[in-house]
């Protein structure tokens, strides 16, 4: 495996900023910007369709009305207003960010772009290749501090404006295991029925936080002792969830049930993992209000199933239940009755 980090959009990005200051940026300078690979990468992870009411958001960045930013896409209308801020930061101090641009650039050094591939292969089964992945960086359009699309991961500069890059390393590792896991469930993912989709969907979250993360759960044991608990994850989060371990798996073994006796829709499948697997809020919280949760049930119940299954039986039995997904459950039956 072959980490590439791309962050060649940055300075041209920051140079308009400065030339916008100087009251000389141009509509075919931006538009250059926006064509640029990393840059139509963005656009077509968000679905924007016309550039043009985004070139012209970044041309009157200093004087437009919060009422007259565009949306960037239909299905998230304030998403180009949310991040509004964060330009206008770095409009008023384009220095800054090429100090962290330099920052990040010196930091990901081929070695620690070793270590980071290594640490996501520890992961994975000793027999996958998946190449070279993509690490794009840019000054963000959209509102996700990361994300994956099309292969490769995708974080954002402006998110990085405090200079900490402490996890970074560990949010990189933890994206480009997805990716590989994408790449291994490629060829057996959609032959799997409903009652193993679900218990397969458990394992992407479950594993990378194990492995990149050094998670602990309620079963699952964290990997490395010389390493703190739950790296990059947030401790009262996953103190939480663990404690939530015993209801989460009632409701894992019932849907199971519900899914083979065939008295639950696939429909009611997908809402019951939207509302509740990949719920943000605790349990005394309205949905309404700013979710407590930085992590959700997913992440610890998912490394709690896969996870446990590595610690007692090693990564080819791990492996074989992630292909095999009904196996992973009485593996783990066997695990929580010791």
């Amino acid at each position: 495996m072959k980490i590439n980090l791309r962050m060649s959009s940055i300075l041209p990005m920051l140079k308009f900023l400065q030339d916008l200051k100087k009251e000389q940026a141009s509509y075919s300078q931006l538009t250059e910007i926006f064509n640029h690979s990393d840059y139509d990468y963005e656009f077509r992870r968000y679905g924007v369709e016309t550039k043009s009411p985004i070139i012209d958001y970044f041309l009157n960045l200093n004087t437009i009305n919060e009422s007259e930013i565009p949306f960037l896409r239909p299905s998230r209308k304030t998403e180009l207003k949310d991040k509004h801020p964060l330009w206008l930061d770095a409009y008023e101090q384009p220095e800054h960010y090429e100090s962290i641009y330099n920052k990040v650039k010196h930091f990901f050094t081929e070695e620690m772009l070793a270590e980071v591939a290594a640490l996501v292969k520890q992961g994975l089964p000793d027999d996958l290749d998946i190449g070279t992945v993509d690490v794009i960086c840019t000054m963000g359009i959209g509102g996700s501090n990361g994300y994956v699309f099309d292969g490769a991961f995708h974080f954002d500069l402006l998110r990085l404006a405090d200079g900490n890059l402490e996890e970074l390393p560990l949010l990189v590792a933890h994206e480009i295991h997805h990716v590989a896991m994408m790449r291994y469930g490629a060829d057996f993912e959609n032959t799997l029925r409903l009652e193993e989709q679900y218990i397969y969907w458990f394992a992407a979250e479950g594993l990378a936080i194990k492995f990149c993360n050094n998670a602990e759960g309620a079963v699952s044991k964290r990997l490395y002792e010389n390493r703190p608990a739950n790296e990059g994850l947030d401790g009262f989060s996953m103190d939480y969830l663990n404690g939530k371990f015993n209801e989460a798996l009632g409701v894992f073994q019932k849907t199971l049930v519900s899914i083979q006796d065939g008295t639950i829709s696939r429909e009611a499948v997908y809402a019951q993992f939207s509302e509740y697997w990949l719920n943000f809020h605790t349990e005394e919280q309205q949905s309404d209000e700013t979710p407590k949760l930085l992590q959700p049930l997913l992440y610890s119940f998912g490394n709690d199933l896969f996870g446990a299954i590595y610690d007692a039986y090693g990564k080819e039995a791990l492996f074989d239940c992630v292909r095999h997904p009904l196996k992973a459950v009485e593996y783990f039956e066997c695990i929580i009755k010791r």
